[in-house]
């Protein structure tokens, strides 16, 4: 939408990203619903009348919001958007965590206040009202995703939000670490358009879903003809097979986490295998099966 919305003005500029910075000099146009998500539109090409009926139809922004920053904050900053100086204080590997709250109406008033709680000393920048970063070094690089997953289920239960989360890679080089930083943020910002039930994400987790999407549609036809249409018609064996190779093709495990017998997921292997002509325990019939399962649930919608 907004790709044509830039037709009408020449001299506007399109960014994927939250500004960061003129807001003096252009009026920004926010669209959540697409991509690129942001169009700024210079102050002095755009009539009244113009920004007015824009106002009816998209979020206008023309200030900064003013969230209050530490200087280290500050600097991280300056860094990440601005290509400033690396944050003096910084020592060895960091980690970036993106994060995003799904609710449609929320006050951050609360919840920031809450889940800065979990990060004791570690840098916030909050991008919008919905998303932002934290910077975690030393102690705090340990956490895992079992650990993100109980911050946003506490959070949901204290305060009614959907808390979804990316956790970046160790880094240490500067050069790197802002690199990265806008291809993991361009990553999750996919993962959650592509695995909307997910908490939280890492590019493990992301690039299969990926990698369905865009499959040729030789193979892809192939692969619905074959499988995608079987678990489709058959939700429990979706799942069944899709818990089995999420949990490395470990039965027990998987048997455990669908609260069935061991046996009972025997059995659906073995149908599975009788209908498919495939073995789902071998490595590269797992890739096959696991990208059809993505694309089996994605249908299911």
């Amino acid at each position: 939408m907004l790709k044509k919305l830039q037709s009408h003005f020449p001299t506007s500029i399109l960014l994927n990203l939250p500004p960061q910075s003129s807001f003096d000099q252009y009026f920004w146009i926010k669209d959540t619903q697409n991509e690129p998500v942001w169009l700024g539109i210079p102050k002095t090409d755009i009539h009244e009348e113009q920004l007015e009926l824009l106002s009816s139809l998209f979020e206008v922004v023309d200030s900064k919001p003013a969230f209050q920053l530490t200087e280290v904050e500050k600097q991280w900053q300056e860094f990440l958007f601005h290509e400033g100086a690396p944050p003096i204080n910084t020592e060895g590997e960091i980690r970036i965590i993106h994060y995003h709250i799904s609710t449609t109406k929320t006050d951050s008033t609360e919840w920031d206040k809450a889940l800065k709680e979990f990060f004791i000393d570690s840098p916030f920048i909050q991008i919008d009202e919905k998303s932002g970063i934290i910077i975690l070094e030393k102690t705090a690089l340990d956490y895992g995703e079992e650990d993100f997953s109980a911050i946003s289920s506490t959070l949901e239960n204290d305060f009614f939000i959907r808390l979804e989360f990316y956790i970046g890679k160790k880094r240490t080089a500067p050069q790197e670490i802002r690199e990265a930083f806008f291809l993991e943020r361009e990553l999750f910002i996919e993962g959650l358009k592509l695995i909307s039930k997910e908490r939280v994400f890492t590019y493990e987790k992301i690039f299969p879903a990926i990698t369905a999407a865009r499959l040729p549609d030789i193979p892809k036809k192939l692969l619905e003809t074959d499988v995608i249409e079987l678990l489709r018609k058959d939700g429990e064996l979706l799942e069944s097979m899709k818990v089995f190779l999420e949990n490395n093709s470990n039965t027990s495990l998987a048997a455990k986490k669908l609260y069935i017998h061991r046996n009972t997921l025997q059995y659906r292997l073995e149908k599975f295998q009788a209908l498919t002509g495939i073995n789902v325990k071998t490595f590269s019939s797992a890739i096959t099966i696991y990208l059809a399962c993505i694309l089996a649930q994605k249908n299911n919608g």
